[in-house]
C-alpha cells in the first residue's frame, strides 16, 4: 500500500502590533541603522512613522529595554 503524504498545517499566528513594531525596531538596531549610543527617535515620531498609537510604541520600547537592547534614561531611550 502506498503511504500518503500528509501535509502538516500549522495554525496561523496573529502577531500584535506591538510585536510587529518591536521586530522592526530590533531589526534597525541589529542592522546598524540605529547605532549604539545614539538616541532613538522620539515616541511621537515613532508613532507617526509606524502609524500606531503611543501605547503600542511604549510597549515595544519596554520590551527592548527588558531585552537589554535599549537603555532607559530620563527623557530618552538609548542603545
Amino acid at each position: 500500500m502506498k503511504q500518503s503524504k500528509t501535509m502538516e498545517l500549522k495554525k496561523p499566528v496573529r502577531v500584535s502590533l506591538a510585536r510587529q513594531v518591536l521586530t522592526a525596531m530590533e531589526s534597525m538596531i541589529r542592522s546598524g541603522k540605529w547605532k549604539v549610543g545614539d538616541r532613538i527617535p522620539a515616541e511621537a515620531e515613532l508613532a507617526r512613522a509606524f502609524s500606531v498609537s503611543h501605547n503600542t510604541i511604549r510597549e515595544a520600547l519596554q520590551s527592548l529595554i527588558h531585552m537589554g537592547m535599549l537603555e532607559a534614561r530620563p527623557g530618552t531611550a538609548r542603545m
